[in-house]
């Protein structure tokens, strides 16, 4: 439909999983594509990917642990597409270990890439859009949000980092009509996501087992393009301060349509209500090549 024509669209972490799938509905949906991450062949596969699609990507090198490359990204944002329209906050890292195994540097190297860099590229942009007539930050979240998960000690608190800074900059950055929302990662129904963790070449050495369970970034695509564009075209005067689930909102699109979803989540914020809940016997942890060890409690 090409909804997204004429926006320019930036998507972090967009060499692979989720944000490339990402990359690619917002490209068939006529944007031009900023596709960001650390490794050059893999962001050249998902640009390759949009335009033999129909759609229009450029590629951009950013180590977003690192601020001057941030600012670096601003600046060619600015030369090269005159501004932004929607900024997509995906790229996240964890080193997948236990709190005796996780050092001070791999802790800091979370919370600079999944927490720091989303603050960061908001400051960047946040004037772009503004002088666009508005904008939308989308903040990519997970479960890891909402609970504690073993060997996640850096990632599960970034992830709540990511909650409170996108209730605060809905609030602030509404009186420039720009929307700022999280968004849970989702799979389409029997599929699941690549473990965050892995390239695109250790996903393919996965077993056979495994690899026809992973979405291709074509059913991601054709299961939640629209989710993602209703989010790309929120302004701060509609949906802002949510925390919105992919399946849930493409369900909730299909089932009530754009209207009656935009009318139900108009002016409203989200605040964290903890609940307690039964502590488990078991609990499945991933490990950083991406399989899956066991703790078992005591009775």
């Amino acid at each position: 439909m090409r909804r997204l024509e004429g926006k320019v669209v930036l998507v972090t972490g967009s060499g692979r999983g989720f944000g490339r799938s990402m990359a690619l509905a917002y490209g068939l949906e006529g944007a031009m594509v900023v596709c960001v991450a650390r490794t050059v062949s893999e962001l050249e596969g998902t640009r390759d990917l949009i335009l033999s699609s129909g759609g229009d990507a450029e590629v951009l090198r950013v180590d977003l642990a690192v601020p001057e490359e941030i600012e670096s990204l601003r600046e060619a944002v600015e030369a090269v597409f005159g501004g932004l329209d929607v900024l997509v906050n995906n790229a996240a890292t964890s080193p997948w270990k236990t709190l005796d195994e996780t050092t001070v540097e791999e802790w800091d190297m979370v919370l600079a890439v999944n927490l720091r860099a989303p603050f960061l590229l908001a400051k960047a942009f946040k004037d772009f859009m503004a002088a666009r007539g508005g904008g939308s930050i989308i903040n990519v979240t997970s479960r890891s949000a909402e609970m504690g998960f073993v060997a996640e000690v850096g990632y599960c608190p970034s992830k709540y980092g990511l909650e409170g800074l996108t209730q605060c900059l809905a609030l602030e950055l509404r009186p420039l009509d720009i929307a700022v929302n999280s968004l849970n990662v989702s799979a389409p129904e029997g599929r699941r996501l690549k473990p965050t963790e892995l390239t695109l070449r250790e996903a393919a050495e996965m077993s056979e087992e495994e690899q026809p369970r992973i979405a291709s970034e074509a059913e991601m695509a054709e299961a939640f393009t629209d989710a993602w564009t209703f989010l790309a075209l929120q302004r701060g005067s509609g949906v802002t301060g949510q925390r919105l689930s992919t399946k849930g909102l493409a369900e909730e699109l299909n089932r009530d349509g754009w209207e009656a979803v935009e009318e139900r989540l108009r002016s409203r914020l989200t605040k964290a209500v903890y609940q307690p809940y039964d502590f488990p016997r078991k609990v499945r942890y991933q490990t950083p090549g991406g399989c899956w060890n066991e703790l078992v409690f005591e009775p």
